[in-house]
């Protein structure tokens, strides 16, 4: 069978040979490779990506692109632009605009907010005229090219973005300023992630006309950053909508959850979400293999299962065996687990410790 064989079995319930086996390895190799790699055109569509997948037997899924486009009306613009190492995003409306900038850390290989789009109360007066400006069409001719890279042995997961609440934590405007707005001008917040849930509708409804068996979409998801009251507050219902009309055209679905689990991850499986993507154990999260078996129950499949401080070589390797084992073990309980990373395999990782997870996975994970 091939990953994305055991993958479509797993979703529905079935157990395949053995337990599926994906990675993120985008990061890895935009790092290994070094220097400055644009933000803007960010895609894991690439020959030198799909051969490094091949190479390591892991499918690809994640960071493959979208079937739909996004287009702007009613004098909305969105402009972005690299000065050397700085991403620079402006949002423009008739009532005025907001920027975004970015500068980039060569030391770790990402995109670091240095001024976050959304700052104060106006700013998410400008932010809500941007989002109703917002228009979508469909861009099924992308799964063509999906197919290309992912199939035979991996499956892409078109991304549908984020959710109101996460676009505010995870992306414009920070943690901080966004629970504080939540205190300071709530109505204003509300006002908000409902505009922008409405929209992030027509999205979700494209994709359920799709090509694309599985879909994505997700905010980052930590319990500590996102709590259960404020996830059934603000985000809830639409992650059930989300589900609700995915399923109702036979498709599934996978919420990117990469933090803390605790508490939330059972929460999110209440909502019908099918799978919890790039789940992190302990250590760098907060629960156990057995915990995240146990709070996601039985219906939603966990896909994760390696601590990101686990591939590194300061990590010996028998600990890093130990440590794969203990989330393999979960297929002794039912089928809905999948053997990925916790959220990615970072950079300083060795190609041989990378090879040794597919190892793993044939000796441990088999049915």
């Amino acid at each position: 069978m091939t990953e994305r064989e055991r993958f479509l079995k797993v979703v529905k319930g079935e157990t395949p040979d053995r337990v599926p086996y994906f990675l993120d390895l985008g990061h890895w190799y935009r790092a290994e490779s070094g220097g400055l790699w644009n933000l803007f055109t960010i895609s894991n569509r690439t020959r030198e990506l799909k051969d490094l997948h091949d190479e390591v037997k892991a499918g690809m899924y994640i960071e493959m692109g979208s079937l739909f486009e996004e287009y702007y009306e009613d004098g909305i613009r969105h402009e972005r632009e690299l000065k050397k190492d700085m991403a620079v995003e402006t949002f423009i409306t008739p009532d005025g605009e907001v920027q975004m900038i970015r500068k980039f850390n060569y030391d770790i290989s990402s995109w670091v907010i240095v001024k976050e789009a959304i700052e104060n109360e106006k700013d998410l007066r400008i932010f809500i005229r941007y989002t109703k400006g917002k228009r979508y069409r469909p861009r099924y001719d992308q799964w063509d090219i999906m197919e290309r890279y992912c199939a035979p042995n991996g499956l892409a997961f078109p991304s549908m973005g984020y959710t109101g609440l996460g676009s505010l934590i995870s992306y414009y405007m920070g943690v901080e300023n966004t629970i504080y707005a939540t205190v300071d001008y709530p109505e204003l917040v509300q006002e908000y992630i409902d505009t922008y849930n409405q929209k992030h509708m027509e999205i979700v409804n494209i994709c359920a006309r799709g090509p694309a068996p599985h879909m994505i979409f997700g905010d980052n998801l930590s319990g500590d950053v996102q709590p259960p009251p404020m996830f059934k507050k603000y985000s809830f219902e639409h992650y059930k909508g989300i589900a609700d009309t995915l399923h109702a055209a036979g498709k599934t679905v996978s919420a990117h959850l990469d933090g803390r689990l605790k508490d939330i991850i059972g929460v999110v499986a209440q909502t019908g979400v099918d799978v919890a993507d790039a789940c992190t154990p302990a250590p760098t999260g907060d629960l156990t293999p057995m915990e995240i078996r146990r709070q996601a129950g039985d219906n939603m499949v966990v896909m994760g299962g390696v601590s990101p401080c686990m591939w590194l070589p300061s990590t010996p390797e028998d600990k890093f065996i130990e440590h794969v084992k203990q989330w393999l073990e979960l297929k002794k309980i039912n089928c809905r687990v999948v053997q990925s990373a916790g959220d990615q395999v970072p950079p300083g990782t060795k190609l041989d410790r990378i090879k040794l997870m597919y190892e793993l996975v044939e000796e441990y994970g088999r049915y």
